[in-house]
């Protein structure tokens, strides 16, 4: 049975299910989440209590815009300090922690869920002076993951607002004139670039196991950054949501348009979002989950051209390609019982695009950009009009 046909089923984050909550659990998952059965105000005022402006302009619903906490009260990392995964491998990652790695500038980063769970924005800036500026962002409410160029806002940082619009993270840049982005969007809803759109860096999100498998000598957030080691021991502190994760309901429900019930509402998917004139497309965990095959290669079209989705089920990740190298050499791919395999050299792949074998090895295929995972219910929000694969 599908989640669309059992949409009171209760699933964890790959489409699988993990428990069935009782009534009074989650009621008082509920109301720790402060949801209950009633409207209540909308918590937003361009002016906080502390009567610093706040992003006066606005071009999105501000009916769907809350405070969720004091701006900057969820830190960033910035310049964050890491180790080699093959000299140290910190205690709080376990072999199927969540990581969004990332690999630029011939060297791999990992960064996992759990650190981002207390941070939701790292400021990374791989290669040194010469080498790009990033903002990796991960938004637990939304299970949204997306890695920005931070060239957009002249390299400026990025820090968390405190607001939320559809319950995603919305990050601020820390320039002059500040603009709020909501971070599925990644356009500026607030502030003085309304409009504008933050170039996107592609990115990989996968367990750990498989991430250090791919790339041995991967950076990792260390244990130690600095921060009072009571408050952010990341090897102790749990998932800060409680059984959010595993329940129907998002945390401020009435901030949110009707629910698309095509799938269940925190089923994971990966999407390539719409824009103006183009539709989006999302690809449920638990659908690749349903077919039952270890590695898995879907054809797509976007944009008028061709594309594919490499999925890995070891991974329990995947991501969307076209079906080229960086090169421009052109790849037909087909899954095998133990990876990728492409159709004109016999050359093996992994998940992550790259050729492992023969006389391509080395050569990796063109990783679109834009793509991002996230939520079901939030990924309907933003891409109302999107297409569905099952």
């Amino acid at each position: 049975m599908s989640s669309r046909d059992a949409p009171r089923r209760e699933w964890d984050e790959w489409g699988v299910r993990r428990r069935v909550w009782s009534r009074r659990e989650l009621l008082s998952a509920l109301f720790a989440a402060g949801v209950s059965g009633c409207k209540v105000e909308t918590i937003f005022n361009p002016v906080d209590t502390t009567g610093i402006p706040r992003f006066p302009d606005c071009d999105l619903n501000t009916d769907f815009i809350v405070q969720g906490a004091a701006r900057d009260a969820v830190p960033p990392l910035d310049n964050p300090r890491w180790v080699r995964a093959d000299q140290t491998v910190p205690a709080y990652l376990d072999p199927d922690t969540r990581v969004i790695g990332v690999h630029t500038f011939g060297v791999s980063y990992a960064i996992p869920h759990n650190v981002l769970w207390h941070h939701e924005v790292v400021n990374l800036d791989p290669g040194g002076p010469l080498g790009p500026r990033l903002g990796v962002t991960h938004c637990p409410l939304t299970g949204s993951s997306r890695v920005f160029d931070r060239a957009t806002v002249g390299g400026a940082r990025l820090g968390v607002s405190g607001l939320l619009f559809m319950n995603n993270l919305m990050f601020f840049d820390r320039t002059a004139a500040e603009s709020a982005w909501p971070q599925m969007s990644g356009r500026a809803g607030c502030g003085a670039r309304i409009g504008e759109r933050m170039a996107t860096v592609p990115f990989f999100e996968m367990d750990w196991a498989e991430w250090v498998s791919l790339y041995p000598e991967t950076r990792v957030l260390a244990q130690d950054q600095g921060f009072d080691p009571v408050f952010f021991d990341y090897s102790a502190l749990a998932y800060p949501y409680g059984p959010y994760r595993e329940i129907s309901t998002f945390w401020r429900p009435f901030t949110m348009p009707p629910e698309d019930t095509r799938r269940f509402s925190k089923e994971v998917v990966i999407g390539v979002p719409s824009e103006p004139g183009v539709s989006g497309i999302a690809f449920p965990y638990g659908a690749f989950a349903d077919r039952g095959e270890p590695y898995q290669v879907v054809g797509f079209t976007h944009k008028g051209a061709d594309a594919l989705v490499l999925w890995s089920e070891q991974a329990r990740g995947g991501m969307t390609f076209r079906p080229r190298t960086e090169g421009g050499a052109t790849v037909t791919m087909r899954a095998t019982q133990a990876g990728f395999m492409d159709d004109e050299t016999g050359s093996s792949w992994t998940v992550d695009g790259l050729a492992i074998g023969g006389s391509r090895a080395g050569e990796r295929l063109v990783a679109m950009a834009e793509t991002y995972t996230a939520y079901w219910r939030a990924w309907a929000a933003f891409n109302p009009d999107t297409r569905l694969w099952v």
